[in-house]
């Protein structure tokens, strides 16, 4: 899970013992947060997931209403990477896409 380009807490994540230190960071940071798939595209061997997060900090401050792009590339039916995008029309230009 690359998530190198989030505004908070960016880093890169590696087999199951990354996802579960990814949903920790989340948890770490946020007291509220939550995605929501609003469409998805596919091409050939990727799916992008356009999202729109909405979260509350543990820290306090203002809250965070954004929409972003998660690109997943598949090998058949399985996830063999995800690629996190602020912005959701790079992550349709990655594989060809446009919106």
């Amino acid at each position: 899970m690359d998530m190198s380009e989030r505004v908070f807490n960016p880093a890169t994540y590696r087999g199951p013992d990354g996802i579960r230190q990814f949903l920790h960071d989340v948890d770490d940071a946020w007291q509220a947060y939550r995605w929501k798939v609003e469409e998805t595209r596919v091409a050939a061997d990727v799916v992008v997931a356009m999202l729109h997060c909405e979260g509350q900090s543990r820290a306090g401050g203002p809250g965070v209403d954004w929409h972003v792009a998660w690109l997943w590339k598949l090998q058949g039916e399985t996830p063999m990477s995800l690629h996190f995008y602020r912005d959701p029309a790079k992550a349709l230009e990655a594989v060809g896409l446009r919106e």
